[in-house]
């Protein structure tokens, strides 16, 4: 019995191989998709009926070229079919939110994206204003809509990984809001949530298995500050999914107020907050939400450090010190092959780099730090739909399949 369940398992994980790799290549022939798998070509074969079988998939005949004197008959290539299923992805941020309708292939047929200041609104309110602009997505692809069975969600902070809840995040006033449950009942849709940097750290795996493989980590930086784990080729996300809460980790006692309400973590010293309330002088003490600035503040801090003038630079190698230290640390407990470092906040690499490097300097011995490529991505929006889209798809997959 285990060798027929274990049997049964393999055959399983090759069904998912295979539909991923038609996901990603669009059109392949059973022996092209043997070779992109590693399977054999009666494996493809045994494989690929049993998808057709269950509607996942389809063989398309090659066209041939008017120009073309070809004989015989035409090469039969397969594909995913793409009104199988579709998803709604949602990414929401502290000032918006952004929804997409996909097909089961991966393409895109409706967006929406609207501005909502979340962050004063209660756990209630903010879910069913979600529900009534998916439900307005949705209307606009009627067809589509009638054949949704997954919605993503993405956000930051710290979210539940068991009942889908948002624990705390800076983009809704209220905490431990039951978010999944009552979208679901709302929408009569499963439901799921991950955090906003472990879709980053999913899509870079995804687009790139090679170099983003193995045990790796990702930090994200800009209005808030975030992480992602990849551990033996898997998204680690801890026991309850406060994994790698990193903006949220301490980084010294009793220091500079952070926007989740506690003192000295990471965040209130490397964020754009953190930034300004260090170039305007201001205490310590002086809380996030006192604060009132927007990104041209950010961007001119930028130019009067590049411009040579001492206090902007200084609150630019301040701020990559604090990293420093903290990447120090990271690299310790896990010892990651690579870290990548992405976010708006990048643009000021060149600003953070001084101190960043004296940070992990000082925190580190030089065996480990040499053992770490570190690199710096520029940011792309895209990175967190990319990852939302994987999740949803891969979740639609084993629906299917099992």
């Amino acid at each position: 019995m285990i060798e027929k369940a274990s049997k049964e398992q393999v055959r399983r994980q090759n069904r998912f191989v295979v539909l991923s790799t038609l996901r990603r290549h669009t059109t392949l022939a059973r022996v092209e998709l043997g070779r992109l798998t590693g399977l054999s070509l009666a494996a493809v074969t045994s494989i690929t009926a049993d998808l057709k079988d269950r509607g996942l998939i389809k063989e398309v005949e090659e066209q041939p070229s008017p120009d073309t004197n070809t004989r015989g008959r035409p090469r039969t290539y397969l594909r995913l079919r793409d009104d199988v299923a579709h998803v709604i992805t949602v990414k929401i941020t502290v000032d918006r939110v952004s929804l997409a309708l996909v097909d089961y292939t991966g393409k895109q047929h409706a967006e929406a994206k609207f501005m909502v200041e979340s962050s004063d609104m209660g756990g209630d309110a903010f879910t069913a204003l979600l529900a009534r602009e998916i439900k307005a997505l949705k209307k606009t692809e009627p067809l589509r809509a009638r054949s949704v069975m997954e919605i993503t969600v993405a956000t930051q902070g710290i979210v539940g990984k068991h009942n889908g809840s948002i624990i705390w995040s800076p983009t809704i006033a209220e905490r431990q809001v039951e978010l999944t449950a009552k979208l679901t009942k709302a929408l009569g849709i499963t439901c799921t949530l991950y955090n906003d940097t472990n879709m980053i750290a999913e899509a870079l795996h995804r687009q790139d298995t090679e170099k983003y493989s193995g045990n790796f980590v990702v930090v994200y930086i800009d209005r808030g500050v975030g992480m992602g784990i990849f551990i033996k080729n898997t998204l680690y996300r801890g026991e309850t999914g406060a994994a790698a809460e990193y903006g949220h980790s301490p980084y010294t006692p009793d220091g500079a107020a952070c926007r989740c309400g506690n003192k000295g973590c990471l965040e209130a010293y490397i964020a754009d907050y953190a930034l300004y309330r260090e170039a305007q002088k201001l205490p310590k003490e002086t809380s996030p939400s006192a604060m009132f600035y927007g990104p041209e503040y950010i961007q001119n801090l930028r130019s009067r450090a590049r411009d040579g003038e001492a206090q902007a630079q200084k609150v630019f190698t301040d701020a990559g010190f604090a990293l420093g230290i903290s990447l120090a640390r990271t690299i310790s407990l896990l010892d990651p092959s690579r870290i990548v470092l992405t976010g708006k906040a990048m643009q000021a690499y060149d600003l953070f780099k001084h101190g960043l490097n004296k940070g992990l300097e000082s925190g580190l011995l030089t065996p480990l730090l040499d053992s770490v490529n570190l690199e710096v991505l520029p940011w792309d929006e895209d990175f967190i739909l990319q990852g939302l889209l994987i999740k949803a798809l891969k979740h639609l997959d084993e629906a299917l399949v099992l």
